[in-house]
């Protein structure tokens, strides 16, 4: 057998992300890791939020990648964790109509039992739309219908549940004793706020059907996640929000209304098929070196007692991508970390006890990065820079300029040059800090098209120090 050679890779059609480092890729961070990493050499993406890069590393080095969201953990294991003399094999024994449909299809009727009237109502306003035809009245119709599905969470107390929803209170009165019940996360939290209707059953039907997953078939913890992540993928573009899940649409403007029933024509079901087929492309593309690994944690669970990465291979070179701004991504990605957890967490409430539009879990459940605080992100950097050094690895910092929360602290404590400032952070730990910078536009949490520069800190040479602290 002919043995594969390494060739360009693909870039992988990530999930809607803040941030996702496909426009960085080509001609920029490709042309940085040439020059510092052989093929071959060991990769490691820190934080890999979309698994875009560690999917488009893989076609040249042994990647280890890590993030502590468990949804881009799923998405990275989609792309990365094949080992090469098995992979065709199990690219062969996809088949996401005979692995899922049945239990899809038993899931999606029992929910249908519940939200019949509800659901042809809502397909009735849907056809409206797509035909062309949504006025005024419309628009009134449909706000109204959106506004009564609105107490459908469970534990509302007191919550007046109006038709055509109210058939669904049997389901969602008692979680805790509904083992028999289907499966309806996303249908009881999120529909009619971040999906349809029957988009939410589909979304629980398939999640349910990538759970039950023959037990007998070897190749079934392979095909969970490669389903899981499909179906990530397909969330991911169908919310009714704007990219994200940071908040749903508000439903004064007809605009809104309109936007939000364009999004609401998408069949979750085939766009999972699309996704699936994407992402075995993908992987088949891929000329894999064996020792693949995907890790699901904070950074920090990574390092042993002296703060140096315990890591399966030593590394040859580290990625960090770290948060740019104040806000964290548990905030604006909550819906997938769910979907992927799916274990029915409590929802955050306001001060009167309402539950907030946003549909966030309580903040136990969402992870909360310190590159997000302005006290505490230099403080993050110098425990990175510390540990990279002290593995003897090189390291590239994806950052923003001026946006970054780290530059603006730098200017906020006087500094007139925080990139300057920058470099002697690094220069702390390494011999060689090199700062490379790209033009680029940015649209921000509400702002419009910005111009930054997207920067890459290449770190070389570890002080001897650093390494044997």
């Amino acid at each position: 057998m002919m043995r594969e050679t390494k060739s360009a890779p693909r870039l992988h059609r990530s999930i809607w992300y803040m941030g996702a480092k496909s426009r960085l890729i080509p001609g920029f961070l490709e042309r940085v890791l040439a020059d510092e990493l052989p093929p071959g050499g060991t990769f490691v993406d820190l934080m890999s939020g979309s698994g875009v890069v560690s999917a488009w590393c893989a076609g040249m080095y042994r990647v280890i990648s890590n993030d502590v969201q468990s949804y881009s953990a799923v998405i990275a294991r989609s792309l990365i964790g094949h080992s090469p003399s098995t992979r065709d094999d199990f690219l062969s024994a996809l088949d996401p109509e005979a692995d899922l449909s049945r239990v899809y299809e038993e899931n999606y009727a029992r929910l249908a039992e519940y939200y019949g009237a509800a659901l042809e109502e809502e397909a009735g306003f849907l056809d409206v739309y797509e035909r062309g035809r949504a006025d005024e009245a419309w628009a009134a119709g449909y706000r109204e219908y959106l506004h009564a599905s609105a107490a459908l969470y469970p534990g509302v107390a007191g919550a007046s549940i109006a038709e055509p929803f109210r058939s669904a209170r049997p389901l969602l009165s008692d979680r805790g004793s509904a083992a028999g019940n289907p499966a309806c996360l996303a249908t009881t939290y999120y529909s009619n706020v971040y999906f349809g209707l029957h988009q939410a059953l589909q979304l629980d039907s398939l999640r349910a059907a990538i759970d039950a997953v023959d037990e007998r078939d070897p190749w079934r913890e392979l095909k969970q996640t490669h389903y899981l992540s499909a179906l990530l993928h397909a969330a991911s573009v169908s919310t009714s929000g704007t990219s994200h899940f940071a908040q749903p649409r508000h439903l004064a403007k007809d605009s809104e209304l309109q936007a939000m029933a364009k999004r609401r024509l998408t069949d979750i079901r085939e766009s999972l098929l699309e996704y699936s087929a994407a992402i075995s492309q993908t992987v088949r593309e891929t000329v894999f070196t064996e020792g693949n690994q995907v890790f699901n944690s904070d950074y920090r669970e990574l390092l042993d007692e002296d703060g140096v990465f315990q890591l399966p291979e030593g590394p040859g070179l580290v990625y960090l991508d770290p948060p740019y701004t104040a806000d964290n991504y548990s905030r604006f990605y909550h819906v997938l970390e769910v979907l992927t957890r799916y274990d029915y967490p409590e929802l955050k409430r306001g001060r009167s006890g309402e539950i907030l539009r946003g549909r966030y879990p309580v903040l136990a459940h969402r992870f909360r990065s310190d590159f997000c605080s302005p006290a505490k992100v230099e403080g993050e950097f110098r425990m990175v820079l510390r540990a990279v050094a002290a593995s003897g690895a090189k390291l590239v910092i994806s950052y923003s300029s001026p946006t970054g929360l780290l530059l603006k602290e730098f200017v906020r404590q006087d500094s007139s040059e925080p990139l300057e400032r920058l470099r002697r952070l690094c220069g702390e730990f390494f011999e060689g800090v090199e700062i490379l910078k790209r033009p680029t536009m940015h649209s921000g949490q509400g702002d419009s098209n910005i111009a930054i520069d997207e920067l890459l800190v290449v770190c070389r040479r570890p002080h001897s120090r650093s390494r044997a602290s």
